[in-house]
C-alpha cells in the first residue's frame, strides 16, 4: 500500500488492483528496452503502444467510463480517473488515447456511422486520435481561431493550421474546430469536424519541445471533406469543444505523477523538505478524492476538476525543482524517458507542460473565480467527526477560521473600489482568491480524509499532513486577505486583527508544524 493511495469502495481497489499487476508486467524493463523513443510524449514507439494499448482493451480497461452502448463498461469517471493515475505511475503509454482524447465529443455528440468508423476502433485500442482545436496565434483563446470550414458541393473546404497537437504524427483522425461562419458570434460561429489524417491536403509536422519529444502541427490545405465529416451539429462547436475539456481536466494522471516522482527523489532531498512535498501531495490527495467521490454519487463536476489541475500541476512543479536541485552532479544529466539514467532533468522541464496543458493555469483560475464568487463561501461540508482526538479537533477550528476570512474577503475586500472598479475586477486580485479558496479547501478536505481513514500508518500520515496543510493555509489565507483589505485590515478593530492573532496562535495547537514535518519525515523514509 502506498501512504499516498486514494481512499476507494471494494470493487473499485479491487479494480486497481488488477490494474497495478497488469501494468506492472507490461512495463517491465525488459519489456520496453527495445522500444524506447525520446521522439514520442509517451517515451515508446507506436508498435508498443499500439500493442499495448489492444491489451487494455482486452481487459475491458481502455473504455472503461464509456457508455455499454458504444463498447464501454458504463462505469463511472472515477474508473477512469483510477486507471489514469496507475498509468501514470507506471509510465504506461495509455493516458491520451483514441478514447482519452476524442471518446467523449464522439460519444456525445456521433453519428451511429461515425461511432462505428472510429470510435470502435479507438475502444479496441486499434487505432488512435487526436484533438485539434489550438492555433498559434490563439492560445487557450478558441474564440480566435482562424481556421475555416466553407461550405462546397456536397460537403466543406477545411483550410489553415492547427498547433499544439498532441500524438498528431501517429493519430489516424483529429476532431478538428473550424469556424463555419465568420459573421457569427464565437458561439455560434464554428463547428467540429472528423478529419483523417490521411486525407489529400493534410499535412503533418513535428515541432519538438525543450524535452525533445514532438507536438503536431495540422495544416490544412484546401482538405475537402463531406456532410458526413461533421461531428455534431453545424454552428454548435464552441459548446461542444467546452463539453470536452470540462471533461478532459480532471484527470488524475498528475496525480499518478506526482506519486512516482516522491518515490524516487534523489537521496539528497533533506528529510525536511521531503515531509513538506508529502505534505502537499496529502493536499492533492484530497482535491483527487473528492473528484472521485463526485463522480461515482454521480454529482456534477465544475470547479473541483479545476483545482485538481491547477494543485496537482504545480505540485509537479515544485517537486521537480526541489529534486533536480537536490541532486548530485552525477544525477544531473538529462535523460530520456523511458532510458536508463536519472530522470531528475528531464522531470524538470515536463513539469513545464502539464500546467499549460488542456488550458494554462492561470485560465483554470479564472474558471474558478467566476463559479466560486457567484457562491455563498460561508458554507462549508460539515467536518468529519474527529472525537478525542486533538490534532484533527485543531484543525477543524483553524478551518472554520479560515472559511469565515475567505468569506469575509469576498463580501467587502473584493467589492472596494479601486481605479473606478472594484478590487475583484482585477486579475491579479482574483487570482490571490482563488488560492485563498484552494487553501481553505485544502484544509477542510485533508483533515476529513484524515479523519476518514483507518488506524494505521496511513492514518498518522495523513493527520500529521492535515495539520501542516492547517497551520500553513491558514497563514496563507489571512496573509491574503491582508493584501486584498490593504490598509484597513491591519487596524486593532478590524475584524482581520482578531483573525490574525487567533492564526498564530492556534499554530501550535495539535502540534507545531516542525513536529508534524518530523513524524512525516520518519513515515517516509
Amino acid at each position: 500500500m502506498r501512504l499516498t493511495e486514494l481512499r476507494l469502495s471494494p470493487e473499485l481497489a479491487q479494480w486497481r488492483r488488477e490494474i497495478r499487476d497488469f501494468l506492472a508486467a507490461e512495463m517491465a524493463s525488459d519489456n520496453v528496452a527495445e522500444h524506447v523513443d525520446p521522439t514520442d510524449l509517451t517515451g515508446l514507439d507506436l508498435d508498443f503502444e499500439r500493442r499495448h494499448q489492444m491489451e487494455a482493451a482486452n481487459r475491458d480497461m481502455l473504455a472503461v467510463s464509456l457508455p455499454v452502448a458504444d463498447g464501454g463498461g458504463g462505469r463511472s469517471r472515477a474508473w477512469k480517473h483510477v486507471y489514469d493515475l496507475e498509468a501514470a505511475f507506471h509510465g504506461a503509454p495509455s493516458i491520451d488515447t483514441g478514447v482519452t482524447l476524442c471518446g467523449s465529443v464522439l460519444t456525445r455528440f456521433g453519428s451511429q456511422a461515425q461511432k462505428n468508423q472510429w470510435l470502435a476502433p479507438m475502444v479496441s485500442g486499434e487505432i488512435l486520435g487526436a484533438i485539434a482545436y489550438s492555433e498559434a496565434g490563439a492560445g487557450n483563446d478558441l474564440a480566435a481561431i482562424s481556421t475555416t470550414g466553407v461550405r462546397d458541393s456536397g460537403g466543406w473546404v477545411l483550410a489553415g493550421t492547427k498547433s499544439h497537437v498532441t500524438g498528431a504524427h501517429k493519430a489516424d483522425v483529429a476532431v478538428v474546430l473550424a469556424v463555419t461562419d465568420p459573421k457569427g458570434s464565437a458561439r455560434s460561429s464554428m463547428t467540429m469536424f472528423l478529419v483523417p489524417l490521411d486525407a489529400p491536403g493534410v499535412d503533418v509536422k513535428r515541432r519538438p519541445t525543450i524535452n525533445h519529444w514532438t507536438l503536431g502541427e495540422i495544416n490544412l490545405l484546401q482538405v475537402r471533406l463531406g456532410d458526413d465529416c461533421v461531428l455534431g451539429e453545424v454552428g454548435e462547436g464552441w459548446s461542444q469543444v467546452m463539453a470536452a475539456v470540462a471533461a478532459e481536466r480532471g484527470s488524475l494522471a498528475h496525480y499518478g505523477w506526482i506519486e512516482q516522482w516522491l518515490q524516487r527523489l534523489p537521496a539528497g532531498v533533506s528529510p525536511p523538505e521531503r515531509a513538506r512535498l508529502h505534505a502537499a501531495a496529502a493536499r492533492v490527495r484530497a482535491f483527487c478524492q473528492r473528484l472521485i467521490d463526485f463522480e461515482e454519487a454521480g454529482r456534477p463536476i465544475g470547479y473541483e476538476a479545476s483545482v485538481v489541475k491547477v494543485a496537482s500541476t504545480e505540485l509537479l512543479q515544485d517537486i521537480a525543482r526541489t529534486a533536480l536541485s537536490s541532486a548530485g552532479q552525477d544525477e544531473a544529466e538529462w535523460t530520456p524517458m523511458a532510458e536508463d539514467g536519472p530522470p531528475y532533468a528531464y522531470d524538470a522541464l515536463e513539469a513545464i507542460h502539464p500546467s499549460l496543458s488542456v488550458g494554462a493555469n492561470e485560465t483554470h483560475r479564472d474558471m474558478i473565480a467566476s463559479e466560486l464568487l457567484n457562491r455563498d463561501l460561508s458554507a462549508a461540508a460539515p467536518p468529519a467527526a474527529t472525537p478525542n482526538d486533538p490534532v484533527l479537533s485543531a484543525c477543524a477550528e483553524q478551518a472554520a477560521q479560515a472559511r469565515q476570512v475567505l468569506a469575509l474577503t469576498a463580501q467587502h475586500a473584493l467589492r472596494r473600489p479601486l481605479y473606478g472598479k472594484q478590487v475583484g475586477d482585477f486579475q491579479a486580485a482574483r487570482h490571490r482568491f482563488v488560492d485563498m479558496a484552494i487553501a481553505v479547501e485544502a484544509m477542510e478536505l485533508t483533515a476529513a480524509e484524515a479523519a476518514l481513514s483507518p488506524a494505521g500508518a496511513q492514518h498518522d500520515y495523513l493527520v500529521s499532513a492535515a495539520k501542516v496543510a492547517a497551520n500553513e493555509a491558514l497563514l496563507d489565507v489571512l496573509a491574503g486577505a491582508h493584501q486584498l483589505h490593504g490598509a484597513d485590515g491591519y487596524y486593532d478593530d478590524h475584524y482581520l486583527a482578531t483573525f490574525t492573532r487567533r492564526a498564530w496562535a492556534a499554530q501550535a495547537r495539535g502540534g507545531s508544524t516542525a513536529e508534524h514535518l518530523d513524524r512525516l519525515a520518519r513515515l517516509t523514509e
